[in-house]
């Protein structure tokens, strides 16, 4: 341990993507994701057991990489922090594995981290900056985070890091998800949510008129199914007619990704109105989406909120940076990690961490 600060060895196999980091407090020193992308594109979503079987595959070597990436060897871990869930519980099968049998070889403390905080947690990793000071990041609480992925749309409240309270969700298909497939409905493959982005910049984002649901629901909920049906209707009359090409796919992107972040920024601005934080705070895979950044920094500004996301793209999908963020908090709490064993949560909600 340096500068009294825990050196965390952490690993995430919660969907598609082997990831193993280490940080220092808030510094990511390392950070090694192994995709499984192209594995996956011919079912057009995850499989788990192929999903499975490349976490197994990819591992070892990921944790060899970060280790050598950080500069630190094993015997300098302090602790080690793996993915419980929620995710896909065969893949978190192979991550809590690893991560156990490791903690009795190297005997050192496992922590088990909430996937979802790692997400809300990863707008406070800081690069591993040789060039000048790193300032430690503390901010202002409440605060409020919206998590928008590919399983998980959320606003999440946080009181204090560690203690979170879930103010509303999607009652169906996430954001991520609902781009996601009706991107694949258009052709563009898996995954189509950056598809969709990259085709959408430029475009007329009114040119598909969508819906606005749950207007009259007096909750923070959201709801994307109806989104994702009348896009496949509205799909489905273009190509009737023969028009659904290459300039009309791109005005629709568009407008779909208008209609889904139009939807969020809705129930977010009613949330703000009658909640009060300090600031707000995006993470998770669409959080990449810069559409979906300029609409919350719109929003932030408009309550006088500080708006924070991950410094890098890369640490907004899957990663274990965030994961060994979260767990460099639980050592602060000087909580007791003595468990010889950990039961995988595929559905572990964040309100029961």
């Amino acid at each position: 341990m340096k500068n009294n600060l825990p050196i965390i060895l952490a690993i995430d196999t919660s969907c598609d993507e082997t990831s193993v980091a280490v940080v220092q407090g808030q510094k990511v020193l390392s950070n090694v994701v192994a995709s499984q992308i192209d594995l996956h594109k011919q079912y057009g979503g995850v499989f788990p057991t192929v999903a499975k079987q490349a976490h197994k595959d990819n591992i070892e070597p990921t944790i060899l990489a970060a280790l050598k990436r950080s500069g630190f060897t094993k015997q300098e871990i302090d602790y080690l922090a793996v993915t419980r869930g929620p995710g896909l519980a065969p893949a978190l099968e192979i991550g809590i594995q690893k991560t156990l049998e490791l903690g009795k070889v190297w005997n050192i403390p496992v922590i088990p981290i909430n996937h979802i905080e790692g997400h809300i947690i990863s707008v406070l990793n800081q690069a591993n900056s040789k060039t000048k000071k790193v300032e430690i990041i503390k901010p202002q609480l409440p605060a409020l985070s919206v998590i928008a992925s590919g399983g998980h749309t959320e606003f999440i409240l946080m009181e204090k890091i560690g203690e979170y309270k879930k103010l509303g969700a999607t009652l169906d298909d996430a954001a991520g998800e609902c781009l996601d497939k009706v991107g694949r409905l258009l052709g563009l493959g898996y995954p189509a949510g950056p598809v969709v982005e990259k085709l959408a910049k430029n475009r007329d984002p009114k040119s598909h008129p969508f819906p606005l649901p749950m207007t009259t629901s007096k909750d923070y909920n959201m709801s994307f199914s109806g989104i994702k049906t009348h896009s496949r209707k509205a799909i489905n009359k273009l190509e009737e007619a023969d028009k659904l090409d290459k300039n009309t796919i791109a005005d629709f992107c568009a407008s779909l990704q208008y209609g889904v972040f139009r939807h969020i920024i809705y129930k977010l601005d009613k949330l703000l109105s009658e909640n009060t934080v300090k600031e707000i705070w995006l993470g998770g895979g669409v959080a990449a989406n810069q559409s979906l950044r300029k609409e919350l920094r719109k929003i932030a500004k408009k309550f006088n909120l500080k708006f924070r996301t991950p410094y890098s793209k890369k640490l907004c999908g899957d990663n274990a940076a965030m994961i060994g963020l979260a767990a460099y908090y639980k050592t602060q709490a000087k909580k007791n990690f003595t468990a010889k064993s950990i039961d995988r949560k595929p559905h572990w909600s964040i309100e029961n961490i």
